[in-house]
């Protein structure tokens, strides 16, 4: 096994593996760590919902805190966001401004589907009078502005960006409504729960690659050396 060991082809064959089980390595690495965010978002969003606050637009928020709103909205301020599918449908999220008494606050309200044509929004109504709505923080992007709009019509955005909307909030976060009251006539948009499961399969596939890296390098070289005796 030395006498091959010596050959320049198999130490450039050993060097090759090497550096693959290091990136395999690296790459499993990665995926735990994304596992373990997973976990610990899971952990925060459920803790969240069980316990929720009545917000002031100035103070920060982990994500998925659950908190409860009352105001109005903003009739001016209300924006769809393009290309948000739901259930195998196109459609748009409806965002809108909040006027609340602790600050302004945007708002997903809910989903519509997308209509025949790209050129003009749904028709959605604003609800009137005093709005309660019940949800959960998420945090809202500043993003670049959009300068080219491609023919889009002014009250569509492609972002949830403070540089896209019309009108600056006085939150870091916006808040994705879970019900209102009075009902809205939108669709309420479900919550994603993280699911780490995925990152930890794909972690243990990059170990196991490791593995068989390791594992071929011995196979070829014994199969050299008992060819050299």
């Amino acid at each position: 096994m030395l006498a091959a060991l010596r050959t320049r082809r198999w130490q450039g064959f050993t060097v090759v593996v090497l550096v693959a089980i290091i990136g395999f390595g690296f790459l499993s690495r990665w995926q735990w760590q994304r596992a373990e965010e997973k976990r610990v978002a899971q952990q925060a969003q459920t803790l969240a919902e069980q316990t929720p606050v009545v917000p002031r637009a100035d103070e920060t928020l982990p994500e998925f805190t659950a908190v409860t709103l009352t105001g109005e909205y903003a009739v001016d301020s209300l924006r769809f966001v393009r290309q948000r599918p739901l259930e195998g449908r196109n459609g748009y999220w409806v965002l809108q401004l909040l006027q609340t008494e602790s600050g302004d606050i945007w708002v997903l309200r809910g989903w519509v589907p997308a209509g025949p044509r790209t050129d003009t929004s749904p028709d959605v109504l604003t609800p009137s009078g005093q709005i309660t709505i019940d949800g959960l923080v998420r945090p809202l992007a500043r993003g670049e502005e959009l300068t080219d709009r491609g023919g889009l019509p002014d009250d569509q955005v492609t972002e949830v960006q403070t540089a896209q909307l019309p009108m600056q909030g006085g939150a870091e976060w916006y808040v994705q409504a879970l019900n209102s009251a009075p009902e809205d006539s939108v669709t309420i948009v479900p919550i994603t729960r993280p699911d780490e499961l995925q990152n930890v399969s794909y972690a243990v596939q990059w170990l196991l690659f490791a593995a068989v890296a390791i594992g071929g390098w011995f196979y070829f070289l014994r199969r050299e050396s008992k060819e050299l005796d």
